[in-house]
């Protein structure tokens, strides 16, 4: 686990959004923080000094090996806010964990690679049978699996998965212990760096030679912003603040206008490097509406729990959705109210 405090400092001159009725009620706020783009509102807020501005003067970040314990920090109070894909909030919301969407992020769709070995001789949907494919079980890429089986009528139960993070992933599809890894970025991008290695399907495009360049959509990913439902509680004013930063920051990181200024900031504070951040940049949408799209990418999500059997009965995601912050930001953005109230 990673952790690192970053004061928040000066920034640019920007006009900022009004923030809440009355400053927060902590200065120190605590972000979970991973390695790919979709924290780039995160880092542009950070850098610039709008959280300072915002009232929170002590900004750390802490990084996970995995979405339970960064889940388990958000409920101990480790961290305040968390942007995982939305499928392990899904999960938790309905098993009664106390969670809360605050906002959506990144639509990520585009960024999940499946990607083999070329001497896997992967050519049609129906080869992926003989091979055995890493992925992480309970993350985003399983349902994302589970669609690609169901859209190109695959036995979901032939498949061999198996269980691996990202970087296991990555290792065993170079060693050969694995003949297609699963995976959200950098590392679909790092593995396609070998000439080993080839791209069959993205979340939203096929690359199988039988169609290849189709159209096919088999993730319904998005990062999103995650709450304990004990903070927002506790910290009306902290939550609204934090919603409106995250929101500005998102306009910011989508406006081509600032590509060159921002992309070294993600390429820095991600310790990844500057050719990959640019090479994937284009596959994150950065929208902070909640709108009908929202509401399927989730309602997806949590069809694939149910038909997995990990849930029982589907809940209605604006039923631990809470839009207000987001609406105090700007009242446009809320297309669809959620139904969660503090």
């Amino acid at each position: 686990m990673h952790r690192r405090t970053i004061l928040a400092g000066v920034g640019a001159a920007i006009a900022a959004p009004a923030f809440a009725q009355g400053r927060p009620e902590t200065s120190s706020l605590a972000l979970g923080f991973g390695l790919d783009p979709v924290f780039a509102p995160h880092i542009v807020a950070m850098q610039k000094g709008w959280l300072r501005e915002a009232g929170f003067t002590e900004v750390t970040t802490r990084s996970f090996t995995g979405g339970a314990l960064a889940g388990e920090a958000l409920l101990s109070g480790g961290i305040q806010l968390w942007t995982p894909g939305n499928l392990p909030p899904i999960s938790m919301a309905h098993t009664g964990i106390p969670i809360v969407v605050l906002g959506t992020n990144c639509i990520a769709t585009a960024a999940e690679l499946l990607v083999a070995r070329k001497d896997a001789n992967i050519r049609a949907p129906e080869d992926l049978y003989r091979i055995r494919i890493g992925l992480l079980a309970g993350s985003t890429a399983s349902a994302t699996l589970h669609n690609l089986a169901k859209h190109y009528n695959l036995d979901e139960r032939r498949l061999q998965v198996v269980n691996m993070p990202p970087p296991e992933q990555l290792a065993a599809l170079n060693g050969g212990q694995i003949g297609a890894l699963l995976c959200w970025q950098p590392w679909g991008y790092n593995a396609l760096r070998s000439d080993a290695n080839e791209l069959l399907h993205s979340g939203t495009t096929s690359n199988f030679a039988s169609n290849r360049g189709a159209a096919v959509q088999v993730s319904a990913t998005r990062s999103i912003f995650v709450a304990s439902q004990d903070f927002v509680k506790r910290n009306p004013n902290a939550t609204r603040a934090l919603m409106a930063v995250l929101v500005r920051g998102q306009r910011y990181v989508a406006d081509p206008a600032n590509r060159a200024e921002i992309l070294p900031m993600i390429a820095e504070q991600t310790r990844q490097p500057r050719e990959l951040v640019e090479a994937i940049w284009g596959q994150y949408v950065f929208d902070p509406a909640f709108d009908q799209p929202y509401v399927a990418d989730m309602e997806n999500m949590t069809a694939y729990l149910v038909a997995s059997g990990r849930v029982r009965q589907a809940r209605n995601p604006l039923d631990y959705t809470y839009t207000d912050p987001v609406a105090a930001a700007d009242p446009a953005l809320v297309k669809v109210p959620g139904r969660w109230k503090p």
